[in-house]
């Protein structure tokens, strides 16, 4: 259990990737832009799966980072409730994607503007639903969420 309450996360790079994602979905809905929800599902969708160029990390380890404009804010934390957090923001666009393609803008704009919700919610409220859910599926045995929150002991 103590090697568990070693695992960092820099929450600094999630509130980049958090701002990111708002700040672009913003413009992809004011623009009518496809690419720009598709370029938030492909990144958030290689954040979420742990590559070293998700275009969110590059962001933060190569400009927000060394500009000083944020420093870093490393706690005990598990990554991959953070990372399934993003997958399901990357399903969301990945479909908003598809629905803008086929379409059905409608649909679309709920979509992103579910995922502009949840992750001001966690930008400015530390709330992050994609977590909360990931524990909740570790709490009821469903296989793949296999860490539970680490204790505040």
């Amino acid at each position: 259990m103590a090697a568990l309450s070693l695992r960092k996360v820099d929450h600094s790079g999630l509130k980049t990737g958090q701002a990111a994602t708002i700040i672009l979905l913003i413009v992809a809905f004011v623009l009518n832009s496809t690419v720009l929800v598709a370029f938030v599902a492909l990144a958030q969708l290689l954040g979420a799966l742990d590559v070293a160029y998700a275009p969110y990390r590059l962001l933060y380890q190569r400009v927000v980072k060394p500009s000083g404009l944020v420093k870093p804010h490393v706690i005990s934390d598990n990554p991959e409730p953070h990372r399934f957090a993003m997958l399901v923001g990357a399903v969301f666009n990945g479909v908003a994607t598809l629905a803008l393609l086929a379409n059905i803008p409608a649909l679309a704009w709920v979509l992103v503007a579910i995922v502009v919700v949840l992750a001001n919610l966690n930008f400015w409220l530390n709330f992050c639903a994609g977590c909360w859910m990931y524990y909740q599926f570790n709490r009821l045995g469903i296989p793949g969420f296999t860490q539970a929150p680490l204790s505040s002991n």
